[in-house]
């Protein structure tokens, strides 16, 4: 195949050529499933991309295929799909477009920037987890901390993680601070304090502020906690086994769940950090997909020289419990080393944004080989292979061990409205493509004064609290919240280079709802969905036996009357909770400044 990089140059002129394809006018009324056979056995037989599409040119699927009439022809013969998420795609197909290639490989790669650039809702996708959390520790300093941080830096720290959550995190940074007795007060408290803080007279810090411990026994345990978290953590996990042991026996339960959980978000780090191979130069990367229900999560071990230099974390979305553990597979390993090799490919065409990189992997190393093996393996040029040695066993074991603990932590985490209520809403508000991404503003001021907004983002139905932002007002004076909402939004749409939404939610009724679509109008926002949600209003007089109450009212561009929601509806629970939680936001931050500045008058 010809050179990577040029042949990038090559798929970003296909993609060109696909977006102009979105001008077309789509056809009003659905065709027949024996209309789209008919246009599908007269498709070519050569390899390419399909991209299935609805009735407003939305890509609901994008895929790729050896011969494109064969596998077209397959979605729409008159027999049901065993299959059901296959079944409710072709039940949503309006019309279809095709891209040939010269070769699979070249469809492949084609796929996998497609989705990346639809994102279709019947793709699964990979949500890369770049946020998650390390503890870091100064050993140089004389009175090091362990510290908490989401970014490595090379600042002469050690580093350890990353974590599967940021509790998680915290949750062993704590217990190794009470079981070493280590300091946890910034670096400016422990400089200028005079006298002992009450964790010295708990007897759980030793006080070296007030030199109570010299920096040569304070190194001492620093040393300690290094070494539990580079895998020697045995004495440790052994004092805490016994004391879950002897909670139980006592039958003081909640104590001996608080010792398991530390034991498992212990093990988990140590387990990771102590993978190593001795005396091997070996570089290779380790994966493995753990899966519950309609949720799914890898986990990639990254070991070079031997050693384990980093672990990533992926989020797959849209997955389906029919889908095979091969097929998921081959949809992780395909998206993910194709990324990188256009990442590197766009790196060697601008040479000056290149960076240092470590060595490619020699070979991955995976549970099961997936189908198409040999097509994936020629494409993004890696080596598959099983499990053969203890060693291998112990590594994929550590990266099964973090695809669980992750998922479960990203389930607690999630607490999302699902697939059914994103539709929903759709329907309801008659928005022309699914929301998957849904920002909500909110204004919180006591008249002018301490005024703030936030914005809270929503993704596939799911609180996203990475992408929450707090905004200080800062050029209006006075109660006026339209003019600090033009602000918000001005500075959210015209300095950003995040992901357009496709909604945005306002707190308030229709006037609320006409003022946001004269910014967005102002700004030039194009795409963009707006709704105003009006919480319920009275609807009988104070004298009536009964006092009635109206559903939450939706107020939509364009249109006169509201859209009354049940409270019933998974649709009325997603927009009240993206609302609810936008009001949260906002009010304790406005409470937070406010605290400040009472303080500030007091002194």
């Amino acid at each position: 195949m010809e050179n990577f990089a040029t042949f990038v140059k090559k798929i970003f002129s296909l993609v060109v050529i696909v977006s102009a394809m979105e001008n077309q006018v789509p056809k009003p009324i659905r065709p027949a499933r024996r209309d789209l056979l008919l246009q599908a056995r007269a498709a070519q037989t050569h390899p390419g991309v399909y991209l299935m599409k609805d009735p407003s040119d939305g890509v609901l699927y994008v895929g790729k295929a050896k011969n494109l009439k064969n596998r077209l022809v397959s979605y729409f013969q008159s027999a049901v799909h065993e299959i059901p998420r296959i079944e409710i795609l072709v039940s949503r197909i309006h019309h279809f477009d095709v891209i040939l290639t010269e070769t699979e490989s070249e469809a492949l790669i084609l796929e996998a920037t497609l989705i990346k650039k639809y994102k279709p809702k019947f793709n699964v996708r990979l949500k890369d987890d770049k946020a998650y959390p390390y503890l870091k520790i100064q050993v140089n300093d004389p009175f090091p901390r362990i510290e908490w941080t989401r970014k490595v830096l090379r600042d002469g720290a050690r580093y350890f993680g990353p974590f599967p959550s940021a509790w998680s995190a915290r949750e062993v940074m704590q217990l190794l601070n009470e079981t070493f007795k280590l300091r946890d007060c910034s670096d400016n408290t422990f400089r200028h304090r005079t006298r002992p803080c009450i964790l010295f007279q708990m007897d759980k810090c030793t006080g070296g502020c007030v030199g109570q411990v010299d920096s040569i026994a304070y190194h001492e345990s620093i040393q300690a906690v290094v070494s539990v978290l580079e895998g020697k953590s045995d004495a440790l996990l052994g004092s805490l086994q016994r004391g879950m042991e002897d909670a139980a026996e006592r039958e003081e339960y909640e104590e001996a769940a608080s010792y398991r959980d530390q034991i498992q978000n212990l093990e988990v780090i140590t387990q990771t950090q102590g993978v190593m191979e001795a005396g091997s130069q070996r570089n290779r990367d380790v994966i493995s997909i753990a899966r519950n229900e309609l949720d799914a999560h890898g986990t990639i071990l990254r070991v070079r020289g031997g050693r384990l230099v980093a672990v990533q974390h992926y989020h797959l979305q849209n997955t389906d419990p029919s889908q095979s553990e091969s097929e998921l597979l081959f949809d992780f390993l395909s998206q993910y080393y194709l990324s990188r090799m256009t990442q590197e490919s766009l790196s060697e065409l601008d040479p000056e944004s290149a960076s240092t990189t470590e060595p490619a992997s020699e070979d991955v190393l995976v549970s099961e080989v997936p189908g198409d093996a040999e097509l994936l393996e020629t494409t993004v040029q890696i080596k598959l292979r099983v499990p053969e040695t203890p060693v291998d066993y112990q590594l994929l074991s550590v990266a099964r061990t973090n695809a669980l603990h992750a998922l479960e932590q990203n389930k607690k985490k999630a607490k999302g409205h699902g697939l059914q209520a994103l539709e929903e809403v759709q329907e309801k508000l008659q928005l022309p493509k699914l929301p998957q991404r849904i920002e909500c503003y909110d204004i919180s001021n006591i008249q002018g004064q301490d005024a703030v907004a936030s914005r809270v983002v929503f993704m596939d139905g799911a609180p996203d609290k990475n992408l929450y932002r707090r905004y200080k007002i800062k050029t209006v004076e006075g109660s006026n919240d339209f003019a600090m909402m033009k602000e918000v939004l001005g500075r959210r749409f015209t300095k950003s280079d995040e992901d357009l939404p496709d909604l945005v939610v306002v707190d308030g009724g229709k006037g609320q709802l006409s003022q946001a679509v004269a910014i967005l109008d102002e700004l030039a926002v194009q795409g963009v969905g707006v709704v105003g949600l009006a919480k319920a209003r009275t609807e009988s007089d104070f004298q009536a036996s009964e006092v009635r109450s109206s559903f939450e009212r939706i107020f939509i561009p364009n249109r006169k009357n509201p859209v009354s929601l049940y409270p019933t509806t998974s649709a009325y629970k997603l927009l009240t909770h993206i609302r609810d939680e936008a009001h949260r936001f906002a009010v304790s931050y406005h409470r937070l400044l406010r605290s400040k500045r009472t303080i500030r008058d007091k002194d």
